[in-house]
């Protein structure tokens, strides 16, 4: 049970380092997008130091403070205009006439020119110095220098006798550093970092370098330096990639130009796989920063391995190019069979809605037939009752005066009835009525049907003319003039010329005229 918890417990830490990575290479990827915005910082506050100077115009000495904070601020981040402003404190310090400040300045000039590879321009101006000729208070600076200047050309050095020779130099340098600086301070911890590198004390240089992580501000230029060299505390790939993220998140976020972190990260990525990544950050930041500050050492070293990356980023290019040109291939035969089965679909969908319209048109004219059933049905069950009760009391009122014998009565009676006009009267208001309800816009489309100026109108609202009922009720599909002049108490030679003379006045085809009121709804 013991080797299975074991390769769990393992698995469990992998599996976390892994997702540990992720979520820092992805802040590194916004911390990378945000440049501009953290240069625009980086300006804003070196020019309100800038603005100091305009405060301070014609005070050199205060100039001179000033020209040297503006160098610090550029130093990791344009090598011209940190060499800029040392030049000018150079020309201050000889116009003040202060021996000092020229030292100073040239040894300050001298350590940036070491640190961005212009060794040769270091040599000549530090070789005018020695241990003897430097001022006590500069010792410290003049140690710095000669720090940097030998711990540089030894790394570009072959790996022999110039080599420990410039490796002695340093440390001895490194010695005298230790001596004057003491305290414990990001400076003296990267020296004891270096010291114990030196002397082959790995648990010593990562007790060092662990100091330096947790005592400097959390990403600023010193936390960069501190997680770069503790990439080099840790032999998991994994890990070094995280320290190294780590320092190229605080490189971004102080708008360095001239660092190592994200370059050698590019490297690790590579070897691992991660061949856009790696490709994205030396091409996108890499090298324009290098170009950027205009230092010799990070072009130089970019230029050793990026051809290799760039080869490998365009082999992988072509590849997914032609995997994508399969794709494309795939999906457009995809696509022209989608095409087709989508005309396919269409074309049974306008048939659907064909059928569809054509059930719904059939519908509704024989629900509107139903309709029309319906209520004349009824108006006729309701006219034939009220007639069949008119005529049962008319029946026993006759009877009635029949059994007394009083004939002569209704005779008079029968004589003083009302004409059979105002019968028929009543017959047309009712149908008029009926069939106005069912159809409210029957005149109107009527008259659409006929010639400009021909329309009929009816003179009351509500009501129809002669003409209008005969083809009302053609609209309900009677139409035999025999049958017509029936139902509505005209004779047949009139329902024929009402429905001539209408036909005549015809906007379209006088043959179809009878068709097209069928069609009114």
């Amino acid at each position: 049970m013991k080797p299975r918890i074991f390769l769990l417990a393992l698995l469990l830490v992998s599996c976390r380092q892994a997702s540990e990575k992720d979520n820092l290479l992805a802040k590194l990827d916004e911390a990378l997008e945000m440049s501009d915005t953290y240069e625009e910082y980086f300006t804003h506050r070196v020019e309100s130091v800038k603005n100091m100077l305009q405060s301070h115009a014609g005070d050199d000495s205060q100039t001179y403070e000033i020209n040297k904070e503006l160098a610090w601020e550029y130093e990791s981040y344009s090598k011209d205009s940190c060499v800029n402003y040392l030049r000018r404190n150079l020309a201050l310090a000889n116009k003040l006439a202060d021996e000092n400040k020229r030292i100073e300045t040239e040894l300050m000039l001298a350590r940036e020119y070491a640190m961005t590879g212009y060794h040769g321009e270091a040599n000549e101006i530090l070789a005018r110095y020695s241990d003897k000729n430097i001022p006590s208070e500069l010792k410290t600076l003049y140690y710095r220098a000669m720090h940097t200047i030998t711990g540089e050309m030894m790394a570009y050095s072959p790996n022999g006798d110039v080599w420990w020779q410039k490796r002695n130099q340093r440390d001895t340098y490194r010695d005298s550093l230790l001596s004057l600086i003491g305290g414990s301070d990001f400076e003296w911890l990267d020296l004891k970092r270096e010291e114990a590198d030196a002397n082959g004390d790995d648990s010593l240089r990562i007790a060092y370098t662990r100091q330096m992580v947790e005592t400097s501000r959390y990403n600023s230029h010193d936390y960069a330096k501190a997680c770069f060299w503790m990439s080099y505390c840790v032999s998991d790939e994994d890990e070094q990639i995280q320290w190294l993220a780590h320092s190229a998140i605080a490189d971004a976020m102080c708008a360095t130009k001239d660092y190592a972190s994200l370059m050698e990260l590019s490297r690790l990525l590579f070897e691992k796989g991660d061949i856009n990544r790696a490709f994205r950050y030396v091409a996108d930041h890499c090298m324009p920063d290098a170009i950027a500050f205009n230092g010799k050492l990070r072009p130089w070293q970019i230029a050793k391995f990026f051809p290799e990356i760039e080869r490998a980023y365009e082999a992988q290019t072509q590849k997914h190019e032609s995997k994508m040109r399969g794709m494309i291939g795939l999906i457009t035969g995809s696509l022209v069979l989608l095409a087709l089965l989508l005309v396919s679909l269409i074309l049974r969908q306008r048939a659907l809605s064909k059928t569809r319209k054509q059930l719904e048109t059939s519908y509704l004219a024989l629900k509107e037939s139903d309709n029309i059933k319906q209520e004349y049905i009824a108006r006729f069950l309701s006219q034939l009752s009220e007639n069949i009760n008119t005529t049962r009391q008319y029946k026993n009122h006759v009877l009635k005066y029949i059994r007394r014998g009083n004939a002569k009565y209704l005779t008079d009676e029968i004589e003083a009835e009302p004409p059979i006009d105002e019968d028929i009267d009543k017959f047309y208001k009712m149908f008029d009525e009926t069939f106005l309800n069912l159809y409210p816009n029957f005149v109107e489309k009527f008259n659409e049907l006929l010639q400009e100026g021909e329309g009929i109108v009816p003179k009351t609202e509500g009501s129809l003319t002669p003409e209008l009922r005969v083809f009302a009720l053609i609209k309900l599909g009677i139409t035999d003039s025999s049958k017509i002049a029936q139902l509505l108490h005209y004779s047949a030679n009139t329902i024929y010329n009402y429905r001539a003379k209408t036909k005549n006045k015809a906007r379209g085809d006088r043959d179809y005229f009878e068709d097209a009121v069928k069609a009114i709804v």
